[in-house]
C-alpha cells in the first residue's frame, strides 16, 4: 500500500512540474526524463480513452498537450492529422502527417495517409510522388502498384500504367483481370501485337478458356484482319458450338461484312442458346430488336419476339421485352395482357407486369380487377404506396367505405421518404371524401384538415372541402374563401367553377353565380355532367330566365339525372329547393 501511495505521489509531483513548466514557459516541453515519458504516456492514453468515448473536444486538447510534451511524436501527429482534417484545417493536417511520415519513414501507414491526404486536397502529383517513394521501400506491397496504375490510367499515361500492372503480376503472379486491363491499354495505344501477345500468354496458361481465344479474334477484327478473326471464331464454335461469345462475335463479323441474312441467322441462333442468359442477353436482345426496327420493323420483330417469348428459359425477361414492344406498338389489351400474365407466372414479384396490369384495369374502370391486381401485387411488394392508393379508390367507387378508409390509411402507414407530402395530402383528401359519403362530417373535416397540413395548396382538397361545407349547410364564407383559391389556380376547370358558382348561389348572390354559369357553358356544354347542368339550370331559374333553365334541366336529364325534384322542376317550370344534400 505504501509503495502504491509513493508511486501516486511521484506521478502527481511529475505532472505538477510539467504543468508548471508549460505555464511559465511557452516553449515545448521535452521528454528527456523517465517521469516526463510517464507523463506523456498518461496523457496519451487519456486522450485515446476520451476519443473512444466520443469526447472529441477533450481528446483533441489532450493530444495537443501530448504534442507539447513530445513535439516530434509521429503517433501524436498522426492522431492530430485525423482531427485537423475533420475540423477542416487541411494545411495543419497535411503538416502533421508530413512530419509523422518523415519522423517514422519505416511506417507504411503514415506514408500511405500522406499520399491519401495529397489526393484529398487535389494534389495528384505529390500523391503520385509519395507512392513512387513508397514502392522503393515497400516493393512487395502490390496495392501501391494498383494505386499507381489507376492514377496513370486517369492521367492517360498508359505505358506507365502497364509498367505498374507488370509489377503487380511480379508480386501476385499471372492474373486474368490484370492481363485484360493491360490488353485494353495496348488497344488504346493501338499496339495490336502486344495486345494479342498478352491474351496469348493468358491462353497458354488457361488453354481451356475459349473466351480468351474469342477476344483474340475480336482484336484481329477490330484491326481489319477479318480472315484471321473468322478462322478463330469458327475454330471455337467447332470445339464448343454453344459458345455465346463466339456466336456474338461471328454475328458481328457478318454484320460488318454487310451479310444481313447470315447476321440474322446468327443472332437468331444466339437467342435460342440456353447458355446465353442474364442481363447480357437482355441487353443484346433489346439492341438487336432496335436495329431490326429500323430495317425490318414490325414485320420481323413481332413474330421474332413472340418466338423468343415462348422459349423454355429466361421466360420473364423475354416476355418483359416482348410486352414493352407490344406497348410501344399500342396493341390491344387482349394481346398485351396474356404476355404480362406470363411474366407474373414465372416471376410473381415483377413490378413492371404488376403495375401495367393494374393500369389496364384502372383504364377499364374495372374496380373488382383493380382490387384483385392490387391484392396480388401487395403480397410481393407491400412497400409500394400506390397499390394501396388505387385499391382504396376502387373500394370507394364500389361503396366499400370502411375498407377504402382502412386501405388508404395503410398507404399512409407504409409511406417512405420517397413519397412527398403532396402524395400524403391526396390520401387524406380521399379519406375525407369517403367519410363525407358515409355521412360522418366530423371525421371528414378532420381528414381534410390533415390533408391541408401536408399541402396547404392542395386545390382538390380545397374544392371538395368547400363543396361539402356548402351542401352540408356549413360556413359558406369559409367555403367561398377555399373555393376562390381553386379557381385562381385553375380558372378554366369546370369542376372548380361549378363549386364556386354553387357557393354564390347558396349565398343568394344569383347574378354573380350566373356570370360563372355563363363561363361554364362557354367552356363546354356537351361534356358537362348532370350535376353541373342541374346547377346551371337552377342559377338561371333564380335569375328569372326560365326558358334557359328548362333547357339546361333537360340536358341534365339526358345526362342521367333522374331525380324526382328535377322532373318536378321541368313539369311545373319552376325552381324548387330539394332540401337535401347533393
Amino acid at each position: 500500500m505504501r509503495l502504491v501511495m509513493c508511486l501516486l505521489m511521484f506521478l502527481v509531483l511529475s505532472f505538477s512540474d510539467v504543468i508548471a513548466g508549460s505555464v511559465n514557459d511557452n516553449r515545448a516541453v521535452t521528454c528527456d526524463t523517465v517521469s516526463c515519458e510517464r507523463t506523456f504516456d498518461y496523457f496519451y492514453h487519456q486522450a485515446l480513452s476520451k476519443r473512444e468515448a466520443g469526447l472529441y473536444d477533450e481528446a483533441f486538447d489532450l493530444f495537443e498537450h501530448c504534442l507539447l510534451l513530445a513535439p516530434n511524436s509521429p503517433i501524436v501527429q498522426s492522431e492530430l492529422y485525423s482531427m485537423y482534417l475533420y475540423l477542416g484545417r487541411k494545411d495543419e493536417a497535411i503538416n502533421m502527417i508530413k512530419n509523422a511520415a518523415a519522423g517514422d519513414s519505416d511506417n507504411y501507414w503514415y506514408r500511405s495517409m500522406l499520399a491519401s491526404a495529397y489526393e484529398n486536397i487535389g494534389n495528384r502529383e505529390e500523391a503520385k510522388n509519395t507512392y513512387l517513394d513508397m514502392v522503393k521501400d515497400f516493393s512487395s506491397r502490390s496495392e501501391l502498384y494498383y494505386l499507381l496504375a489507376q492514377m496513370y490510367i486517369e492521367d492517360a499515361e498508359y505505358n506507365k500504367a502497364i509498367e505498374a500492372l507488370n509489377d503487380i503480376e511480379r508480386i501476385e503472379g499471372k492474373n486474368e483481370n490484370i492481363t485484360l486491363k493491360k490488353y485494353e491499354l495496348y488497344i488504346y495505344l493501338q499496339e495490336r501485337e502486344r495486345a494479342v501477345n498478352e491474351l496469348q500468354q493468358l491462353l497458354d496458361e488457361y488453354p481451356e478458356d475459349l473466351n480468351v481465344k474469342v477476344l483474340i479474334g475480336d482484336t484481329f477484327l477490330e484491326f481489319g484482319d477479318t480472315e484471321k478473326a473468322l478462322n478463330i471464331y469458327e475454330s471455337v464454335l467447332e470445339v464448343e458450338p454453344d459458345n455465346a461469345k463466339a456466336q456474338i462475335a461471328l454475328a458481328e463479323y457478318y454484320n460488318m461484312q454487310g451479310n444481313d441474312s447470315l447476321y440474322t441467322a446468327s443472332m437468331e441462333q444466339l437467342f435460342t442458346n440456353s447458355n446465353f442468359i442474364g442481363d447480357e442477353r437482355s441487353r443484346a436482345l433489346i439492341k438487336y430488336v432496335a436495329m431490326k426496327e429500323r430495317t425490318d420493323s414490325t414485320s420481323y420483330n413481332m413474330p421474332f419476339l413472340e418466338r423468343v417469348a415462348n422459349l423454355p428459359y429466361e421466360q420473364a425477361p423475354n416476355n418483359e421485352i416482348y410486352a414493352n414492344y407490344l406497348m410501344m406498338k399500342e396493341v390491344s389489351n387482349d394481346t398485351l395482357v396474356p404476355v404480362l400474365e406470363t411474366i407474373l407466372r414465372y416471376e410473381p414479384e415483377n413490378r413492371f407486369a404488376q403495375l401495367q396490369l393494374l393500369k389496364i384495369a384502372i383504364e377499364q374502370n374495372d374496380y373488382d380487377k383493380v382490387i384483385q391486381r392490387c391484392d396480388t401485387a401487395i403480397l410481393y411488394n407491400p412497400e409500394i404506396m400506390e397499390l394501396y392508393y388505387y385499391r382504396g379508390i376502387a373500394c370507394y367507387n364500389k361503396d366499400m367505405y370502411p375498407e377504402a378508409i382502412a386501405t388508404l390509411r395503410k398507404a399512409i402507414d407504409v409511406r417512405s421518404q420517397d413519397y412527398n407530402d403532396e402524395f400524403v395530402s391526396d390520401m387524406y383528401s380521399i379519406i375525407g371524401d369517403v367519410y363525407h359519403s358515409m355521412g360522418n362530417n366530423r371525421a371528414s373535416v378532420e381528414a381534410y384538415d390533415s390533408a391541408l397540413v401536408y399541402n396547404s395548396s392542395n386545390i382538390l382538397v380545397l374544392n371538395n372541402y368547400a363543396y361539402n361545407i356548402t351542401v352540408d349547410g356549413g360556413d359558406l364564407e369559409k367555403a367561398e374563401d377555399m373555393s376562390y383559391r381553386t379557381i385562381k389556380a385553375e380558372p378554366e376547370n369546370i369542376t372548380y367553377l361549378d363549386t364556386y358558382m354553387w357557393i354564390l348561389f347558396k349565398q343568394g348572390r344569383y347574378s354573380e353565380a350566373k356570370a360563372y354559369a355563363e363561363k361554364l357553358l362557354s367552356i363546354e356544354t356537351d361534356g358537362l355532367d348532370k350535376v353541373l347542368l342541374h346547377h346551371c339550370g337552377d342559377v338561371f331559374a333564380k335569375c328569372g330566365e326560365m326558358e334557359r333553365a328548362l333547357e339546361l334541366w333537360q340536358l341534365a336529364v339526358d345526362a342521367g339525372d333522374d331525380s324526382k325534384i328535377l322532373k318536378k322542376k321541368i313539369k311545373r317550370k319552376k325552381y324548387y329547393s330539394d332540401g337535401k344534400k347533393r
